[in-house]
């Protein structure tokens, strides 16, 4: 991701964003997770939304740094 110029408000606009988002996955990944018998079809959801989940971190540990260097 380019450095971009961002206000203090919307970096701390898109951690908010961001958090709630990686909360819904990780709710959706322990809801696939807990099913007692998977399809191939669960296996790939579940595989697709733990690669959100890292960029979703991903981007609040970049949005963090942003918001230090801000300060």
């Amino acid at each position: 991701m380019e450095q971009e110029n961002f206000s203090k408000e919307q970096i701390l606009k898109k951690l908010s964003q961001l958090k709630e988002e990686h909360s819904k996955l990780n709710k959706f990944s322990g809801e696939i997770s807990s099913k007692k018998v998977w399809t191939p079809q669960d296996e790939a959801e579940l595989n697709l939304v733990r690669k959100k989940k890292l960029r979703t971190k991903d981007l609040i540990a970049y949005f963090e740094n942003l918001l230090k260097n801000c300060e």
